[in-house]
């Protein structure tokens, strides 16, 4: 998710900063809920990839920055990894 950053700082004030992040966490929050009523699955992070994401997209300074990144998908089985239900209960050793 890209935002407009340094314009709305500058309108704004400073509060505004972690508000961006929680505003789109929110959004990421409703596309996880969304994906997983229809049966995929979707994961959201915060931008550590930023700068690569300038890079690609190609905006310079700071009027918009990167702030989130999301996926949605469906899953690839892995059987090298163990996968047990979220709250196996006191009769399954983990």
């Amino acid at each position: 998710m890209v935002a407009r950053f340094e314009p709305v700082l500058r309108e704004k004030g400073a509060w505004m900063y972690p508000r961006l992040f929680w505003e789109t966490g929110v959004l990421g929050q409703v596309l996880y809920l969304e994906a997983h009523a229809v049966g995929i699955s979707a994961t959201g992070i915060g931008c550590y990839f930023d700068d690569d994401v300038h890079e690609v997209l190609g905006p310079k300074g700071s009027e918009f920055q990167s702030l989130y990144h999301f996926t949605i998908g469906s899953r690839v089985p892995d059987k090298r990894i163990m996968s047990l239900p979220a709250y196996p209960g006191p009769g399954i050793d983990a």
